[in-house]
């Protein structure tokens, strides 16, 4: 029997990856049913702030991108201590799958190129997008493969998982993608931009004409030698000479050779269909696609209910209103099936090295409906402010840092939770007891001297952030189990777990604070002079 999951009810698993699993799920409300798709990040990873930042990076992200060519993102909260993302479900397959099963059901080249094109013209809004400012963002996918384009028995054609984009101002040193599809430059580490996400389309498109991956094999370092060499297979004989020519300029081994961005592409592709159309009369290229998916997978569909094993869990909060469900459109995801793999290549000859500096997030708050909805507008505004706030950071420190980011302020408790300390209480901004007086030198080293208190950054009006010079600060992960909101050093403002924090070596304060179990512990921690620290607070002992 199907399991609930707050207002989910979880009907049947179809996915799972390195770091996050996939399940089919339906909503009732109103007397109506709304089928979608669920991706949660794998139990054993809850506690990992690592990949919790990286998968709240990528609702962040997904939620400000909307286009007929991506699937939408409309939700992500938190279950128990699990993190979620709510997604429009597609009616069909992945690609990736498809072609797995294809066999002898080739696809016409005027199919491939259209279904090329559509992945170009998804890239080309993401490519193009800007923050508040008018400042480019920088997105690029970096993971294009057949698995993360999904195709629907209609015919439509939609680009997913966008958990691992790049920004502009990321550190691009860690490898990140799916070997088999990764551009050169992305293989060894160098930056990336869109012809990156270009090159990986050219291979996609490559695939569907020769049904076979330009890149063969299984293993991972094989496969990685192979892609910072730029080496392809050869093309089989008698493929279309005219879309041999698009993947050749798509893929070439220097990127100033390519097409400079995927709009390029997608012109290139469309005087294709256009001229094919023109000589041979035909069905519209999504109806070719449509009939090829239902030969391929004989009328198959996804939609048939199944038992799952344990109970989901914990009562669920989330950004999604609790009104009528969402919209009743067809439109879905099928699974995101890749592994998100990740490693760190050695570093380009001259490059610095060290760890990427991805920017944190943290978990919404528990809202109401009304300001569930202004705090998405808040996430999707967020976006160009994200962007700054990694270029703010690292241009004022010398060590990787980890900026808390513009949700953060947003989420920021302007005002103690309802359970405040009794009137006698000294004030949240007091110093310890034994903290020395003002006029005392400032400490040396990590001994316990006062510290620095820590604030989300501010953010202006043009989505500038105000972050603080920090040369001698170390990044601290704040979580506890279940949320809480947590002050640090007495600080009148709170923040909602997961907080990521800047704090200066030493000694300081955390007050943990969860007004529904009426729980609230003050701790002291240590914060290391040498590394960054990873806090997890269990209010359950």
């Amino acid at each position: 029997m199907p399991r609930e999951m707050g207002r989910y009810q979880l009907v049947r698993p179809l996915a799972r990856g390195g770091m996050a699993e996939v399940f089919l799920a339906r909503r009732r409300a109103g007397g109506l049913e709304k089928l979608l798709v669920v991706k949660r990040i794998r139990p054993e990873r809850a506690n990992d702030a690592r990949f919790l930042e990286l998968f709240l990076r990528e609702a962040r992200l997904s939620m400000g991108l909307t286009h007929q060519n991506i699937v939408p993102v409309f939700d992500f909260g938190r279950t128990g201590d699990q993190v979620f993302l709510a997604m429009e479900r597609v009616e069909g397959k992945d690609l990736g799958s498809t072609l797995a099963r294809a066999g002898d059901h080739r696809l016409p080249p005027m199919v491939a190129a259209f279904v090329a094109g559509e992945c170009c013209r998804a890239l080309a809004y993401a490519h193009d997008r800007r923050g508040p400012g008018g400042e480019p963002l920088g997105i690029v996918h970096r993971d294009v493969t057949p698995r993360n384009v999904l195709v629907s028995w209609s015919g439509e054609v939609k680009l997913t998982d966008f958990g691992i984009a790049a920004l502009a101002g990321d550190d691009h040193r860690a490898l990140l993608g799916t070997p088999a599809y990764l551009a050169p430059e992305q293989a060894r580490g160098e930056p990336v931009d869109a012809r990156a996400d270009v090159y990986a389309v050219g291979l996609v498109l490559r695939e569907l004409l020769t049904g076979v991956r330009a890149r063969a094999g299984d293993d991972r370092e094989a496969l990685l030698a192979a892609a910072r060499a730029g080496a392809l297979v050869p093309w089989p004989p008698d493929v279309d000479a005219a879309l041999v020519a698009i993947v050749d300029r798509a893929t070439a081994l220097d990127r100033a050779q390519r097409y400079p961005d995927a709009r390029a592409m997608l012109a290139e592709l469309e005087h294709d269909i256009v001229d094919r159309r023109a000589a041979v009369r035909a069905d519209a290229p999504a109806t070719q696609l449509a009939g090829w998916m239902a030969a391929v997978w004989d009328g198959a569909a996804d939609d048939s209910d199944g038992d799952l094993g344990a109970d989901a869990g914990n009562e669920l909060y989330s950004f999604l209103d609790d009104g009528e469900p969402g919209s009743n459109t067809a439109r879905s995801l099928a699974a995101t099936a890749a592994e998100g793999e990740v490693a760190t290549p050695a570093p380009p000859v001259g490059a610095p090295a060290g760890p990427v500096a991805a920017p944190a997030a943290t978990p919404p708050p528990r809202p109401t409906s009304r300001r569930a909805i202004a705090l998405v507008a808040l996430a999707v505004a967020g976006l160009g402010a994200a962007a700054l706030a990694v270029r703010a950071r690292r241009a004022t420190s010398t060590t990787p840092a980890i900026d808390a980011g513009p949700l953060d302020a947003a989420r920021a408790v302007d005002a103690p939770p309802p359970d405040a300390p009794p009137p006698d209480a000294p004030p949240p901004d007091a110093p310890p007891p034994d903290a020395p007086p003002p006029d005392a030198p400032p400490p040396r080293g990590g001994d316990g001297g006062r510290s620095v208190p820590a604030h989300p950054p501010r953010i202006d009006g043009g989505g500038a952030i105000d972050a603080p010079a920090a040369p001698a600060t170390r990044t601290v992960r704040i979580n506890a189990r279940p949320w809480a909101i947590v002050y640090v050093d007495g600080a009148a403002a709170g923040l909602e777990t997961i907080a990521t924090v800047q704090l200066s070596p030493g000694r300081h304060r955390l007050r943990f604070v969860n007004p529904q179990l009426g729980v609230e512990r003050e701790v002291t921690i240590e914060v290391p002079a040498d590394r960054d620290l990873d806090h997890v607070e269990d209010l359950r002992r």
